[in-house]
């Protein structure tokens, strides 16, 4: 496995710079994000899969596509996934107004969203898939 985001407490805010996103920010070890350029370039030098492990009030769940893509920065580092199997709802994929399979990634200094009025990224503070709006926001303020 390639963690490729890590969420271990608050200590580091997600809501960075699109630059800051593209290089990745953080320390590998605690709360971590390992750069959307990486994830383009390895996602595109072989098939990869894509699992997310998040610990909810003390319950952990876990869902995983078998594909799992980043395109370049010129697509504004659009995410691609399929095959979802997993211990709750297909999170990248619920109702078609909260998809984020599909979408440009966004950040507060980048408006890449779907929704026309107001940029997502801006108003929840973090970086994302976003298209109008979120059914996942990992990225957003700790805790929430």
């Amino acid at each position: 496995w390639i963690v490729i985001q890590q969420r271990v407490d608050g200590s580091l805010s997600f809501n960075q710079s699109w630059n800051a996103y593209k290089t990745g920010f953080g320390t590998h070890y605690k709360n971590f994000w390992l750069g959307l350029e990486k994830m383009h370039q390895l996602t595109t030098s072989a098939d990869y899969s894509l699992r997310f492990e998040v610990l909810i009030n003390g319950v952990w769940y876990s869902d995983e596509y078998d594909h799992f893509k980043i395109n370049s920065e010129p697509e504004k580092y659009s995410l691609n996934v399929s095959g979802y199997s997993g211990s709750k709802d297909d999170i990248l994929n619920y109702q078609t107004a909260y998809f984020h399979n599909g979408m440009k990634f966004s950040t507060p200094d980048q408006d890449n969203d779907q929704y026309v009025n107001h940029s997502c990224a801006l108003k929840y503070s973090s970086g994302n898939w976003f298209n109008k709006c979120y059914y996942q926001n990992l990225n957003g303020p700790y805790g929430s």
